[in-house]
């Protein structure tokens, strides 16, 4: 006679090995990526703007004006630094490298030096502040001139909301008139087709900025994939699981776990 409890207790531990195992390699098949952040230093350069491309995943940032930068990274990937100004730099991303949360790099001024060159007049007297003058060239004052804080940025066209229009025709007498441009813009469909351009627009933002931090190479590789493919998958991706939101916090591991299965979803319509 079959003993059912030995029985039950027998097949609960094979189903506990082969959980584990299953999670094991698949662990392993998802490299650990993380956020590998960075300063350029050199006090005599302008900082802004240098290349930070890993020459692994094909990722690749900028720094900001300060020389901070951010990329994504595996253990053992190459950082290459690279701008006109500066000679290259290579960095490994070793285990004491990965570990670390902010990394000083030290680059040296790259010097181009010209054997002759010649100077030729045109209409310059010598003097710069006269000859400045003269050029007919006119900077204008902005409030970053005088002290004053404002916003540099490009504003966006303000959508009066359904809302604020209803208001202000029940409070017609004292809002001061109807704006008749928004209600045209709304009952055109301006509005409701500005609203999708913005969505898309945003929705670019996110794919390029997580194609630039795992890198074509990643994508082209790891999901079998063409160069001209990698956009559309992971825009897929991002409109059927919730990478964007995991990205904004930095979960690569859910990141990466979302685009593992989306492509195993697309595999099995296909078959």
């Amino acid at each position: 006679m079959i003993n059912l409890k030995k029985y039950s207790k027998e097949v609960k531990t094979v189903f506990c090995f082969l959980f584990f195992g299953l999670q094991i390699v698949f662990s392993q098949n998802i490299p650990e990526y993380k956020s590998f952040k960075g300063e350029v230093v050199n006090d005599s350069l302008n900082l802004s703007g240098i290349h930070i491309i890993n020459k692994n995943s094909g990722a690749k940032s900028i720094t900001d004006e300060k020389g901070f930068f951010s990329i994504g990274v595996k253990k053992n990937d190459t950082i290459i630094i690279s701008s006109i100004q500066i000679k290259p730099h290579v960095i490994v991303i070793n285990f004491k490298v990965y570990e670390q949360d902010l990394v000083k790099v030290y680059v040296e001024p790259f010097i181009n030096q010209l054997e002759n060159v010649d100077v030729k007049p045109h209409n310059l007297s010598g003097n710069m502040l006269n000859d400045m003058l003269d050029s007919g060239v006119k900077n204008p004052i902005n409030f970053n001139d005088v002290g004053i804080p404002g916003y540099e940025g490009k504003r966006e066209e303000k959508i009066v909301s359904e809302t604020t229009l209803l208001l202000q025709t029940l409070l017609l007498p004292i809002s001061g008139g109807l704006d008749i441009e928004a209600v045209y813009k709304h009952l055109s469909g301006y509005y409701k087709e500005l609203k999708k351009i913005r969505l898309l627009d945003k929705q670019y933002v996110a794919i390029v900025s997580i194609m630039e931090f795992y890198g074509l190479i990643f994508f082209i590789n790891n999901f079998n994939l063409e160069e001209e493919e990698v956009y559309e998958f992971v825009l897929g991706a991002l409109e059927n699981t919730n990478i964007e939101e995991d990205f904004r916090t930095l979960d690569h591991s859910l990141v990466l776990k979302s685009f593992e299965d989306y492509y195993k979803t697309i595999i099995d319509e296909k078959n």
